[in-house]
């Protein structure tokens, strides 16, 4: 966005956002009972515990395969899954091709409510339905990769071209032939990069199924921390983003020639041998991760605490909403909107000097901006989950190491947006400034700040929606929030106080993704 279509609001209007978002850092602060002293005085713990989780052990990595390839697997068979359920589901939820709202309204409502509740939250719930173990990862990621999928997918098809679709309507094609013909030649590459980029997200949070016991690398990572070998979780942590960031760069190339074609000019032959590569791989991967994952099946109690859970969830304990003398739903609320908001605030101050740092045009040398995003890389590949097991070694089981947790992982995300705000920005007022003797000050404030703070602002309301989903999950370790009586609750079989946390937990996150979104859309 130009700096001359940015329209700057009363002075008023400026001084009473800042009144607000200044009460609610105190209410945060206060809440989360987050202090500079604490994080001094935790400092010597972090150390200490980075300090015995060197040198790893890299001997472990035999002990590492075969949980590494059940993750793989999971991830596979949820988001292949997920998809088949998320494609037809996205066709109904689109306007232009489902015009009855009868029909869309419901479907966006399901999708909305599938994509509130987090990963780690459905892994949860299915270890106590199904048992520990991989086919509790697996269920809860189909619900979650189904929440993705349709959600972007659906996006993708009310943007479609609309010619086709009226020129076959003026013929009287029907609804099959119209969806055949002229959605899916239009939509297919754009489904097929949401699947990848959905299974990128997939091999992430399947990473973390297992703290919950939803198997996976995250089940024997969470073993090698309770028994204090902090040496094989270095290195289970560290073959772990090894193979995330491997299949990000595979993922991000496929999804790039899906999205933009090849680089370079291709024969029909040699593109159809490579579709039919990509297809064979594809299918072998599949049946690798079918035969491969020891899926055990409901158990004999699935049924009864289905009925159980489901009687619960209707009936809902109501009471917990407010309880004057103790812990209840408002109060776990709170806590966990001050998380994440604390947590959002430090990352988007902490975050400014690396997204320039990361910025190709605020370098004379490629090599430097490359370090920087380098850098990013690494921190926001770290799931907030390990972060968090982090901090609560310093600073205890609480608020506060949600907070460093949210805010660390945050600075790598955050980074690489602010980082790509500055590289599309015009350079044009720069190079004036530059030309006039303006010193590198004078041409930050002057000329890139006021280019960027739109999408700056836009951006960190954006990582504000994703860190309320994120703190809900904290708790589930005893880094604070809501998390933390769910997963009791869960334990306990409490299903009446279980739904009306998930009922808290929708509304809210609701709630905030309309607040955001509409601010973001006023912004940008």
């Amino acid at each position: 966005m130009s700096a001359a279509t940015v329209k700057k609001p009363p002075r008023t209007k400026i001084y009473l956002i800042a009144l607000i978002m200044v009460l609610f850092l105190i209410g945060s602060i206060y809440q989360t009972d987050a202090t500079l002293t604490k994080l001094v005085t935790g400092t010597p713990e972090i150390l200490k515990f980075i300090a015995e989780m060197f040198p790893p052990d890299w001997l472990f990595f035999a002990d590492i395969w075969k949980p590494m390839a059940q993750t793989l697997q999971m991830s596979i068979i949820g988001t292949a899954i997920g998809a088949m359920f998320a494609f037809p589901m996205a066709l109904l939820a689109a306007r232009n091709v489902t015009t009855a709202p009868w029909l869309f309204y419901p479907a966006r409502l399901i999708m909305n409510l599938f994509r509130t509740i987090p990963d780690l939250l459905y892994a949860a719930l299915f270890a106590v339905l199904v048992g520990f173990g991989p086919t509790a990862g697996t269920l809860a990621l189909i619900f979650f990769t189904f929440g993705i999928i349709s959600k972007l997918s659906y996006e993708s098809t009310e943007a479609i071209d609309p010619g086709p679709l009226e020129a076959m309507t003026a013929v009287g094609a029907n609804k099959l032939k119209l969806i055949r013909f002229g959605v899916i030649p239009q939509v297919a590459p754009t489904y097929l990069a949401h699947l990848l980029y959905t299974f990128e997200v997939s091999i992430r949070a399947s990473a973390i199924l297992g703290l919950v016991g939803a198997g996976g690398i995250g089940l024997l990572l969470k073993n090698t921390l309770d028994l204090f070998r902090y040496d094989q979780s270095c290195a289970i942590v560290i073959y772990t983003l090894l193979v995330v960031v491997l299949i990000d760069l595979v993922s991000t190339r496929f999804r790039s020639y899906l999205l933009k074609g090849s680089a370079k000019p291709m024969s029909a032959s040699r593109s159809t041998t490579y579709k039919i590569i990509g297809g064979v791989a594809v299918a072998a991967l599949f049946i690798w991760a079918l035969t491969g994952l020891e899926l055990t099946g409901f158990q004999p109690t699935t049924w009864i605490l289905t009925k159980s859970m489901l009687s619960g969830l209707l009936h809902p304990d109501w009471a917990y909403v407010y309880i004057p003398e103790g812990e209840d739903l408002l109060r776990s609320l709170l806590e966990t909107l001050s998380i994440s908001y604390l947590g959002n605030f430090v990352s988007a101050i902490v975050c400014l000097p690396f997204a320039f740092w990361a910025a190709a045009n605020m370098s004379r040398f490629r090599a430097v901006s490359s370090t920087g995003k380098l850098f990013l890389s690494v921190v926001r590949t770290i799931p907030e989950i390990i972060m968090a097991l982090i901090f609560i070694k310093a600073v205890g089981p609480n608020a506060f190491a949600g907070v460093m947790a949210l805010g660390l992982h945050s600075v790598g995300m955050l980074g690489k947006l602010y980082a790509e705000a500055i590289e599309n920005m015009d350079m044009g007022p720069t190079e004036a400034m530059t030309a006039v003797g303006a010193n590198i000050w004078q041409r930050m404030a002057f000329a890139v700040v006021p280019q960027v703070i739109p999408d700056f602002i836009s951006y960190t309301l954006y990582r504000f929606e994703i860190n309320v989903r994120s703190a809900t999950l904290l708790g589930v370790i005893g880094a604070g929030g809501i998390g933390t009586p769910l997963i009791f609750a869960l334990n306990a079989r409490q299903w009446p106080r279980v739904g009306i946390i998930l009922i808290g937990i929708i509304v809210t996150v609701s709630v905030i993704d309309y607040i955001s979104g509409t601010l973001r859309k006023r912004i940008v």
